[in-house]
């Protein structure tokens, strides 16, 4: 009688009432089937829900996607359009539709990057080409390299290191992404500050990075959704300002494949951008 019971329960989950379970208190081998099934039908469930979030996560990004690039898309082919209709009054104006047609251009090519690289660094599979390298050195030559940039916004860039030398595992070609990422949003968005500073040191078995500014404070509404792909401080999605939303998504997903972690604090006096990552990495696993 029991196993008739547990066959018609079975028959009713399997007519896709995957939010039922077999009710029954039993002892024995029965009793382990039953949880068995039960078991199975919460992994069922749990593999289903992961599903639908994966198809809405890609609907967002077609959305996201499609919408970035239409706006750039809509600018050069109405400014090509005025050129090919020679709806121009003179050189002047054909140079400035060109040139606009052109920034345009540049932008889908960077969001087009962007999006590549996204997904790419989104992928388990991901190969680490990591080396043994020092990180306050490679910092400092980040620095060296934006310091012409800052002093042109009036900035000054600092770098502090504890200890001097900090000797790690890493690919350094997606670190300096990050980083390269990090710093071109100091430049860009600490506009009213007078410092941008680096701090590495040793914490642990962890460096930890740390990249601020004393430039206007983000919201603090804004702090946890930073990381999230398409996402922008400005309250419009507008480009002008040159950033796909893609950056801060592409640096979380290259810490986190190291086996590290980012994330950002904001006040009135500093923005900043904190990285945890291991010194030691298995790099058989990496690869």
């Amino acid at each position: 009688m029991q196993l008739r019971h547990i066959i018609s329960e079975l028959h009713y989950i399997a007519d896709g009432n995957y939010d039922h379970r077999i009710p029954f208190e039993l002892s024995g081998d029965l009793a382990k089937i039953v949880t068995s099934v039960n078991g199975l039908v919460d992994s069922t469930v749990a593999a289903i829900e992961d599903e639908r979030k994966i198809e809405k996560s890609k609907d967002e990004l077609i959305t996201n996607v499609s919408h970035d690039i239409r706006t750039p898309l809509t600018s050069i082919i109405g400014y090509l359009g005025l050129i090919e209709d020679r709806q121009f009054h003179n050189e002047e104006d054909l140079l400035k539709y060109t040139h606009t047609a052109y920034v345009k251009a540049k932008q889908m090519k960077l969001l087009v990057d962007d999006l590549f690289e996204y997904t790419k660094v989104r992928q388990p599979t991901v190969p680490i080409n990591a080396i043994h390298f020092d990180m306050p050195q490679l910092i400092e030559q980040l620095a060296a390299d934006f310091e012409l940039e800052a002093d042109k916004n009036g900035m000054a860039i600092q770098v502090n290191a504890n200890p001097a030398s900090l000797k790690m595992d890493g690919d350094t070609e997606k670190l300096v992404r990050v980083f390269n990422n990090l710093l071109s949003n100091a430049l860009k968005y600490g506009k009213g500050g007078k410092n941008i500073v680096i701090d590495v040191e040793k914490i642990g078995t962890e460096a930890v990075i740390s990249v601020r500014n004393d430039g206007p404070p983000i919201p603090k509404k804004s702090l946890d959704q930073l990381f999230d792909r398409f996402y922008r401080v400005e309250e419009s999605r507008s480009q002008e300002t040159g950033g796909t939303g893609l950056g801060l998504a592409i640096a979380q997903s290259i810490v986190a494949l190291h086996g590290g972690y980012i994330y950002a604090t904001s006040d009135n006096h500093w923005t900043s951008f904190i990285i945890h990552l291991p010194l030691k990495r298995n790099l058989s696993a990496a690869n």
